[in-house]
């Protein structure tokens, strides 16, 4: 009779190696144990000084100065808020580029300091692009805009540095330029009297005047001077610029009935000196000559 227990014995160890329904395909993996956690790596002590760091790249500065000179057509953002100083500044760079030179020390001394500068015995100014003459009558043109009240709030303004700081050489250049503006000389006490000219303070023209009182004014100041005296006595003024010019300051008052007898004796010899000045210079300058000669304020 035939014995079935190697049958049996084979489908028992078959039955033993049949795959766990768990790890068939299509099933996820196992997850694998995590490893036993790293020690603890011991705490260094504190170091006696702290590592030093790289400094940081210094900021680029800001860019609040603006040009001096544009190859552009100047806009009304490149004008606003400037000081006079800065307008004086921006015109005459324009004729400084030629060679122009100048009277005011405060002019010599910048252009002097610019290293482009070169100045010249005698300037052609036909080599002046059309672009330049539009912005010098441009910036002349705004200049223009700037009525008693705000030249006398930015005044003020200096006035109260005067006495709270030292007076900069910049707040100095724009109370001097403010006051010939006005035609008046109010507060400014910490500058030295010998620096004001009869311009900024026509007082000073009740005395007379010597040939150093004139030497830091241009042609179109010095013709400005000299009217001065004859406005002082009240007389009109036939010329657009000789008007709008008096016309801004509190003092004048023109009369009808003004006559040369009105002059003084000192008055009369202070003109003689001026003319002499104008004419060692060039020659005195009219409406005409007010504007080309110094572009309009050129070299003033």
């Amino acid at each position: 009779m035939r014995s079935h227990a190697a049958p049996l014995v084979l489908l028992g160890l078959l039955a033993c190696q049949r795959p766990d329904p768990s790890t068939s395909a299509g099933s996820p993996a196992p997850t694998p144990l995590a490893p036993p956690p790293a020690p603890a790596l011991p705490i260094a002590p504190p170091l006696a000084e702290p590592i030093p760091t790289q400094p940081e790249e210094p900021a680029a500065p800001a860019l609040t100065e603006r040009p001096m000179y544009y190859e552009r057509a100047i806009l009304p953002a490149d004008l606003e808020g400037r000081s006079l100083r800065e307008l004086t500044l921006l015109r005459n760079t324009i004729y400084a580029r030629i060679g122009q030179r100048f009277r005011k020390q405060w002019l010599i001394d910048y252009f002097h300091a610019q290293p482009w500068y070169q100045p010249r015995e005698s300037v052609d100014e036909s080599t002046l692009s059309e672009l330049d003459l539009k912005n010098a009558e441009a910036i002349v043109d705004y200049e223009a805009t700037f009525t008693p009240a705000q030249l006398r709030d930015a005044r003020e303004r200096i006035n109260e540095r005067m006495r709270g700081e030292a007076l900069s050489a910049d707040d100095t250049v724009e109370f001097q330029l403010i006051a010939a503006r006005l035609g008046e000389w109010q507060g400014g006490d910490e500058i030295d009297a010998s620096q004001r000219s009869p311009l900024e303070d026509p007082d000073r023209l009740d005395q007379l005047l010597t040939v150093e009182h004139l030497a830091d004014l241009s042609l179109r100041d010095l013709r400005l001077l000299r009217n001065t005296i004859y406005a002082r006595r009240g007389r009109l003024f036939r010329s657009n610029l000789l008007r709008d010019h008096f016309g801004a300051m509190a003092w004048y008052a023109p009369v009808d009935d003004f006559s040369d007898a009105k002059l003084t004796a000192i008055d009369r010899k202070n003109i003689r000196l001026i003319k002499s000045v104008e004419a060692d210079n060039g020659g005195p300058i009219t409406d005409w000559g007010h504007k080309v000669e110094e572009g309009w304020f050129y070299g003033a």
